[in-house]
């Protein structure tokens, strides 16, 4: 029931499309969350139109529509990898804590069981957020492919599928793709940063761009992932893209003292 009570508090626009069908199903009773106080408010969303406005999101929206899509990731291989299962959990509880993330694993677990209409998915969720946002959920999701340190063709296939679904652009996806294959960097006794990959591909960019190129690269994800805007994404946005700002930074930095720029 814990699970239950948490959904029915909080989704706006993921109760009424396709997310929300699929998370009904998957905890069986989904009119049981519409019994507190605000009954009607809860009811109205249930049937509200989500093909044409644009609503504000609540990080419960995003958590759920995380969910939905760890799995079409988990599911893409034909197999759920208990390393990645581990990882998730891991995650979960770090960022809500023992309850809440049992909670949040039951229902992802549940979610495994079901067919996933990952356009309508994606349509959902690319037509009620922004661009910010849609980002960094491909972020995480690659972070999910990569727990086990292998994404297989098949889970590559998949993130690039909802990459086009959310029309997250080449320029991100090949940045973020970067980031997160292989180790990302090491440090020395001296606290320097050696690079392990290539900067210039973390920034989504070719060694042959001009500092002009550069820092236009940088700047353009610098925004994507900066603190200030991510910060009504849900805690596990605001953590993976505070990670990510991080290296994004280290590799213009590098580059930066390569070539002496100013």
């Amino acid at each position: 029931m814990g699970a239950l009570k948490w959904i029915g508090a909080g989704l706006g626009w993921a109760i009424g499309g396709p997310i929300g069908i699929l998370v009904g199903l998957a905890i069986g009773s989904f009119a049981e969350a519409l019994t507190s106080s605000d009954d009607k408010t809860k009811k109205a969303k249930l049937g509200g139109n989500t093909s044409s406005s644009r609503t504000r999101t609540t990080p419960n929206d995003i958590t759920v529509s995380l969910l939905v899509l760890t799995a079409a990731i988990m599911k893409a291989d034909g197999k759920v990898l208990k390393s990645e299962l581990n990882y998730v959990k891991a995650f979960l509880v770090d960022t809500y804590g023992e309850s809440k993330a049992a909670d949040l694993l039951t229902l992802l677990r549940d979610i495994l069981q079901k067919d996933i209409d990952l356009r309508g998915v994606c349509n959902q969720i690319r037509t009620n957020t922004q661009l910010d946002t849609r980002v960094n959920i491909i972020d995480f999701l690659f972070g999910i492919a990569y727990a086990d340190g292998y994404c297989s063709p098949e889970e590559e296939m998949q993130l690039n599928r909802i990459a086009r679904l959310l029309y997250v652009s080449e320029f991100y996806l090949n940045s973020i793709r970067a980031r997160h294959a292989g180790s990302s960097y090491s440090r020395n006794s001296s606290s320097q940063t050696s690079y392990t990959k290539n900067p210039y591909t973390v920034l989504g960019i070719d060694k042959s761009a001009t500092d002009e190129e550069v820092k236009k690269a940088y700047r353009k994800l610098a925004m994507k992932y900066h603190p200030d805007r991510v910060e009504t994404m849900g805690e596990e946005i605001k953590r993976n893209a505070e990670k990510q700002f991080k290296e994004i930074n280290e590799a213009y930095e590098t580059i930066k003292n390569e070539r002496g720029m100013a």
